[in-house]
């Protein structure tokens, strides 16, 4: 596991108002367009979600955490321009398969069950090509990043179910179980904040969500025998320095909190 680059991913999403001007035929500005398509959705699933099928999901936000294994490397960031630059940010995505010089090892959190498939119709929409992602010649053949049971993308919360024998679990009972720190950057819908323009809260939020993985995966990693507790601590200790210097103050608690991780 530890023979790649590290990388989790996540996205953030809203509803795609384009697709709802001009196909479902809603007028007005993109808040009153994306009102228009939550309300829609929730009639027809009877109250039971607001959100749209995954390919009427427009991406917002791309974040990455990455971790040289060797080294210990670590840094957080997000793709791509500006929040309703989509394309940019597919197009990030698409040169994070270029940016190392061995194929990185992907790691999301329900990365197969929403955060793939969106990625792929969206880059579709936009003609971002993704020849990586696709893969399956010569070694790629046993190890590639489409299928559900490889590792070169490791989806961790359909890894600890079995694949679905068993329940699902969201990322935060996950690390309130192993006490990884966290907090909510923001409160309400991520659409909600968008429309507001804190384009910057969205993109902290998303940036914890992949630290949040990517320190799970390692405890993971404890549990399979690929990693030892004391680099455990060596690698948490990199990732703790690293947040200590983002600029959004948000991180201060999360990299204090990492100063005795895992208990």
């Amino acid at each position: 596991m530890l023979t790649h680059p590290l990388i989790a991913f996540d996205i953030e999403t809203v509803p795609d108002p384009d697709f709802g001007r001009r196909v479902m035929g809603f007028k007005g500005d993109n808040a009153a367009v994306i009102e228009a398509m939550t309300s829609r959705r929730l009639e027809e699933t009877e109250g039971k979600s607001q959100y749209p099928a995954p390919p009427l999901h427009r991406i917002v936000t791309i974040a990455v955490a990455r971790l040289e294994p060797d080294t210990g490397r670590f840094e957080v960031g997000t793709l791509g321009g500006e929040v309703w630059d989509e394309a940019s940010q597919l197009e990030g995505f698409a040169g994070l398969f270029e940016a190392t010089s061995r194929p990185p090892r992907l790691v999301s959190w329900n990365g197969n069950g929403f955060d793939l498939p969106v990625i792929r119709y969206r880059a579709m929409l936009h003609g971002v090509p993704l020849p990586a992602l696709y893969r399956t010649d010569g070694d790629w053949k046993w190890n590639n990043y489409q299928s559900r049971y490889h590792d070169m993308h490791v989806d961790l919360m359909d890894v600890l179910a079995g694949y679905g024998a068993s329940r699902w679990v969201g990322l935060g009972q996950m690390c309130e179980l192993l006490g990884v720190p966290g907090k909510e950057f923001i409160e309400g819908q991520v659409y909600e904040h968008i429309l507001r323009g804190e384009e910057e809260l969205v993109r902290e939020y998303c940036k914890l969500d992949v630290v949040s993985t990517l320190l799970v995966f390692l405890r993971w990693l404890v549990q399979r025998g690929d990693l030892e507790t004391g680099r455990l601590r060596e690698l948490v200790g990199g990732i703790r320095g690293a947040l200590d210097e983002e600029g959004f103050e948000g991180w201060r608690e999360i990299a204090a909190g990492l100063e005795n991780w895992p208990l």
